[in-house]
């Protein structure tokens, strides 16, 4: 799997990993698809943005990293990993600091973790703008102090402040290059 990296966005809500993984899409870097077992909410494509699935449908075993989050099962398969680092030179993915844990721990030299800092009023200011009632941000804010999301990982590779989408998308894609001659 020589040259082949798989970038995962890492930080807290609204600090921009689904911006950032966007834009990276749109430069043509596909984006690994997560498994969860929550209902699809409006406007989501299964195989595209979540397998929605059953949790009686999942094994254990299958799967790179997992959490619970309200409830829910979230994670990457290994099969997904798999086919990507078959078919493409560079993938993305958003994950948290334990799932990135794990895909740097099964993937050591493919993984590159990209932590994305942003302070406590701006994730506030982020999540109202996407639409999030005034009680699940308290909810979300709550659960960013209580498991210090807001604490890059001793994993990361980078670290950065997503201030513009622009500018990080080409920090992370010049960092890679600098440390990565084989990438393009």
């Amino acid at each position: 799997m020589s040259g082949k990296r798989l970038i995962v966005l890492v930080g807290p809500s609204g600090s921009g990993k689904t911006t950032l993984g966007d834009e990276l899409s749109k430069k043509g870097y596909p984006k690994l698809v997560t498994t969860t077992t929550r209902k699809p909410r409006p406007g989501e494509t299964d195989g595209i943005d979540y397998y929605f699935k059953k949790e009686e449908e999942l094994d254990p075993d299958d799967f790179v990293e997992q959490t619970i989050y309200n409830g829910n099962l979230y994670g990457l398969t290994k099969a997904e990993v798999r086919e990507a680092l078959i078919k493409f030179p560079l993938v993305h993915v958003s994950l948290d600091k334990n799932g990135a844990k794990a895909l740097k721990s099964v993937y050591p030299e493919e993984t590159f973790v990209v932590f994305i800092c942003v302070s406590e009023e701006e994730m506030k200011k982020r999540m109202k703008a996407r639409g999030d009632k005034e009680d699940k941000i308290a909810e979300r804010i709550e659960f960013s102090q209580a498991i210090n999301e807001s604490e890059p990982i001793k994993e990361s590779d980078l670290v950065i402040e997503n201030k513009s989408v622009e500018k990080s998308v080409e920090t992370i894609l010049n960092t890679l290059k600098e440390r990565n001659r084989s990438f393009k």
